[in-house]
């Protein structure tokens, strides 16, 4: 079609001065007619000149339009490509930038999952210890009951005890694993309603008196002097409380554990404001933590820091456990020691009830 369109403009460009040298060539011939012979040629010659300078003026005046309009128009389409480049340049280097940051983020969760895998390996060949520990003392106790190889009664009952010990320690590390397992996987029911603190609390308290006595450790009791209403799941939060003073009490030799129940003005980071809740506060004389170990014991599967944090041996799941239970309560907790054999403080914030 452009070829066509082309041999059509030259057709039309050879016509146009064919036409004009026709016209000429008649001009010089009626002058000739009219004049002398030497003045009609010369005036002849002079006006197929002009005439002639005319066609070859108006064609190249023609072509030189029509190469103008061509650069334009070539000008235009340059243009409009550069802009498409620019526009499909820009596109290119925004999704290379995206898919560097999917790469980039995608590497750092592959570390983190890593990570998890190595300290849940880790977690797994400690938990399999603590579990065979008591799991022996049961063995080991109920074979001797059953051979008869005690004393008296007083022996008998004795290795009943140490039987009836060893399997609810047992116990507490299974159901510590499985809250964790029910809490990862987000299976957590809790009911939450108004609640008496303090009720809830003395419960908690009443289940350590004897591990308190046993050890002969002083038990300071501060409570705020009115009845505190908070919105928590009554059961879910005396398992927290049982947590927590069972740390305590497991890693303090000597002193006390001091629990205080108070109002506080809370910050709150999501709200940018401080409001006020109800603060359990549990405090020992016990071991102590490191401070740089102090936020890893709330990182599940911490087995290598923990085991320098617990001498004593510890899953370490119970404080994991209840941050996270406390945190669905929409409360908040916090662990604070000075350092190894300074003692440690938890304190353990609450919403209040608004009734």
């Amino acid at each position: 079609m452009e070829k066509n369109f082309k041999l059509k403009n030259q057709q039309r460009q050879g016509f146009l001065i064919f036409a004009i040298l026709v016209i000429g060539l008649i001009w010089v011939i009626m002058l000739i007619g009219s004049a002398p012979l030497s003045n009609s040629i010369l005036t002849g010659i002079r006006h197929l000149t002009v005439f002639t300078s005319l066609g070859i003026a108006l064609v190249c005046y023609i072509k030189h339009y029509k190469l103008q309009q061509e650069q334009l128009k070539s000008e235009l389409l340059l243009k409009q490509s550069q802009q498409r480049w620019q526009q499909e340049k820009a596109e290119l280097e925004q999704q290379l930038k995206s898919q560097i940051e999917q790469c980039s983020l995608i590497e750092i969760q592959n570390t983190a999952l890593q990570e998890i895998s190595r300290r849940k390996d880790e977690f797994l060949r400690h938990t399999s210890h603590e579990i065979r520990t008591p799991m022996n003392g049961i063995i080991g106790s109920l074979q001797l009951l059953m051979d008869h190889l005690y004393d008296d009664q007083d022996e008998e009952v004795e290795l009943l005890q140490q039987a009836y010990q060893s399997s609810i320690h047992l116990l507490t590390l299974v159901n510590q694993v499985l809250d964790l397992a029910k809490i990862e996987s987000g299976c957590v029911s809790l009911e939450i309603k108004v609640i008496d603190l303090h009720a809830c609390l003395s419960a908690a308290i009443y289940l350590q008196l004897s591990n308190l006595r046993q050890k002969g450790l002083e038990l300071e009791r501060q409570n705020f002097p009115q009845p505190l209403k908070v919105k928590a799941d009554a059961m879910k939060l005396k398992q927290v409380f049982i947590n927590i003073i069972g740390n305590a009490v497991k890693f303090t030799d000597e002193g006390q554990v001091k629990i205080i129940t108070e109002i506080q003005s809370v910050l709150i980071s999501s709200k940018l404001e401080k409001i006020p809740m109800a603060v359990v506060t549990i405090e020992d004389t016990g071991i102590g933590i490191d401070p740089q170990m102090q936020q890893q014991l709330f990182q599940a599967y911490k087995v290598e820091d923990e085991r320098k944090a617990y001498p004593l041996g510890s899953t370490g799941l119970g404080l994991v456990i209840s941050k996270h239970l406390v945190e669905l309560m929409g409360g908040h907790i916090e662990l604070k020691s000075s350092g190894r054999n300074q003692g440690t403080r938890v304190d353990i914030m609450l919403p209040l009830s608004e009734a």
